[in-house]
């Protein structure tokens, strides 16, 4: 397991709206950070280019529909996936 970024959290979880995301990158990589629902469509894709230091993001799901919905990073070395619970 290659050791992406540090730090990862979402929070609250479960959330009833937002959720905040961050997590610190060590060094410099393309990122594309994505949430996505429990059929795979993608509700919001935001792409980061030569990304390094901290991300910090608030996620509004008020409008759409209580769930799961999953956060998934990508990097050049690979997928994390992260459940979130809107309730």
């Amino acid at each position: 397991m290659v050791h992406l970024f540090n730090n990862l959290a979402i929070y609250p979880n479960p959330s009833r709206d937002v959720f905040n995301i961050s997590f610190t990158s060590e060094e410099i990589q393309d990122l594309e950070v994505r949430v996505i629902n429990l059929i795979g469509e993608e509700l919001i894709n935001e792409s980061l280019e030569k990304f390094i230091g901290e991300y910090t993001k608030a996620i509004n799901l008020a409008n759409y529909t209580k769930g799961i919905y999953f956060l998934e990073i990508s990097t050049n070395n690979g997928i994390i996936n992260k459940k979130m619970i809107l309730q």
